[in-house]
């Protein structure tokens, strides 16, 4: 009686169960293809993650450069003076020009200096007959000794005093003592300067020097009348030599200064002009790698990761010279690498990954 009583309310109400057993089994495969979607996504992230681009790279040859920032400058520099006291009575230069050695500038008046030169001459003669009949009357014996040398001594004053007004004379020629530019001028026509007056200022542009400075390290590589280029601001390049290289740092900075030699014939280099030196170093072997691919590991070695064996290695280096555009890296007695170039982020030292070669873009 209780079961048929049972079986009579599961019978009204069977519609009501179907409709509950259908939505248990649609929210069961509901949650299961969830269930494979997120499956599936992990294993497409996870291929993603261990498939990478490797890229084959070899030994090359990287000719090292030294570069050097510094400045023109002048070989000699000279302020010409005044050696004699005068009026200016001649000025035969124009500021600015190219002047030769041997070229007289200046004239100062000579006033009272030639009549004193021919002054001295004429004692000199005196005191040259003196000496002369002294020298022979001592050597007859009428003459004592005490007597020729004070003749000898009178002599040489004479000539001393000649001497002396010579060069007074002369020196109111002023000369070029060298090939060089006239850069200034102190003293106008009939002025009136005394001894140790500045006249010019000329400077030696022929050879001229480019003037930069080392460090420690740099300065190892450098050495006298080592080949270099210097190469100015406005882009122009110029041969050229080192001449010097200072035997001690200096205390603020601790660098070294270096001296590049350039001929300069046609003085189309001027003194203070900015530009660079740069030495090229023997070549040696090496790896260029972009600077995208640097990176550190755990240690903060800087570094990069490779493929050997199917697995990723992390390959310390040791960077030779940035170019802006990469680094020249040290072979480390390698001779060729499987760089990761994509998806390296993304992998870690000795996992296993599936790799492709990149196709670079030659268009």
């Amino acid at each position: 009686m209780l079961n048929y009583k049972i079986l009579k309310i599961i019978k009204k109400n069977m519609f009501i169960i179907c409709l509950f057993f259908i939505f248990i089994l649609l929210n069961f495969f509901s949650h299961k293809n969830k269930l494979f979607a997120n499956e599936n996504i992990s294993i497409k992230s996870l291929k993603k993650i261990n498939s990478v681009l490797v890229e084959k790279i070899k030994v090359s040859e990287f000719n090292k450069k030294i570069i050097l920032r510094g400045h023109t400058k002048h070989s000699r520099q000279v302020i010409i003076k005044s050696q004699v006291e005068g009026k200016i009575s001649a000025i035969n230069f124009s500021k600015g020009s190219d002047v030769s050695a041997g070229d007289i500038i200046v004239l100062i008046d000579p006033e009272d200096k030639i009549a004193k030169q021919k002054e001295m001459e004429a004692l000199l003669e005196q005191r040259k007959k003196e000496y002369e009949v002294a020298e022979k009357l001592f050597k007859e014996g009428f003459r004592s000794e005490v007597k020729l040398s004070e003749s000898r001594t009178n002599f040489e004053k004479a000539l001393a005093s000649f001497e002396k007004s010579q060069v007074a004379l002369n020196n109111t020629k002023v000369m070029i003592p060298f090939d060089s530019f006239l850069e200034d001028s102190f003293v106008e026509l009939g002025d009136y300067v005394k001894k140790g007056d500045k006249i010019v200022k000329i400077v030696d542009l022929d050879p001229i020097f480019l003037s930069a400075s080392a460090n420690e390290n740099e300065v190892m590589n450098l050495k006298i009348d080592q080949k270099g280029i210097a190469i100015l601001n406005n882009g122009e390049k110029f041969k050229g030599h080192i001449n010097y290289i200072s035997s001690s740092a200096d205390n603020n900075t601790r660098n070294f200064k270096i001296q590049l030699e350039i001929k300069n014939s046609k003085k189309k280099i001027l003194s203070g002009l900015s530009g660079e030196i740069q030495i090229n170093l023997l070549p040696t072997d090496a790896f260029f790698i972009p600077s995208s691919v640097v990176t550190l590991n755990q240690s903060g070695d800087l570094g990069i990761k490779i493929i050997e064996n199917n697995k990723v290695k992390f390959f310390k280096i040791d960077i030779i010279s940035d170019t802006g555009k990469g680094f020249w890296i040290k072979t480390n007695n390698v001779d060729e690498l499987m760089l990761i170039s994509r998806g390296q982020e993304f992998v870690v030292e000795g996992e296993s990954v599936d790799y492709e070669f990149l196709v670079k873009d030659v268009r």
